[in-house]
């Protein structure tokens, strides 16, 4: 009888996340198709590119996401290229069905992710330093889409309603209200979120930086 021994390596938590191309490829194809087209269009401004290329500090991020969220379709992309940006930042994504006990022996006391996930929202962008010292927290979006989003879900009720609701899933009402969310979110994230996301991490980032 064999004796199984537990991945105590930190690094563990990291390793186990998925690349942007691995995540996509684990899509369906048509939500695939579509993060790969938010990623493509996604830009950082110049300033910000300047900043991150010459980022002194190193970072390994996880970031925690739900499958098939508007969130995750809108932000991860924006999340993949400031990383990319960023010669000292590595980031790999899990999802909330994967097993999260690596990762969740790393994140500070007073945050469960086994225990709490179902409150938690999502993504969830962890900064480690080099160390596996966990750093700070993002999410799951920027400040400025919190009162848009709530417009919208007073508009759209059922949203809500079909979210929490444990048969909701197979719903086709929700898959036209996720779709249409989507929609919507683009327009946003065209418009400024995008911009005001890479303003917050950048702002994480000059705080780490100046610890």
């Amino acid at each position: 009888m064999s004796t199984v021994i537990p991945v105590q390596e930190p690094v563990f938590a990291f390793t186990s996340g998925e690349t942007f191309d691995e995540f996509c490829t684990a899509q369906p194809p048509e939500l695939a198709g579509l993060l790969r087209r938010v990623y493509a269009g996604a830009r950082i401004d110049a300033d910000t590119q300047l900043y991150l290329a010459t980022y002194p500090t190193w970072l390994t991020c996880v970031v925690l996401v739900e499958d098939q969220s508007p969130d995750t379709t809108l932000i991860l992309p924006i999340l993949v290229r400031l990383a990319e940006a960023c010669p000292r930042m590595e980031l790999r994504i899990l999802s909330t069905t994967m097993d999260l006990t690596a990762i969740n022996e790393l994140v500070d006391e007073d945050m469960d992710l086994e225990e709490d996930l179902e409150v938690l929202d999502m993504p969830l962008l962890l900064f480690f330093d080099e160390e596996w010292n966990h750093q700070e927290r993002w999410g799951p979006r920027p400040a400025a889409a919190e009162e848009r989003l709530d417009e919208w879900m007073n508009l759209h009720p059922a949203y809500t309603d079909l979210m929490d609701n444990e048969d909701g899933d197979d719903s086709p009402e929700l898959v036209r209200l996720i779709n249409e969310l989507t929609h919507q979110m683009r327009f946003w994230y065209n418009d400024d979120l995008a911009g005001a996301c890479v303003g917050e991490i950048r702002a994480i980032l000059e705080r780490l930086e100046s610890k």
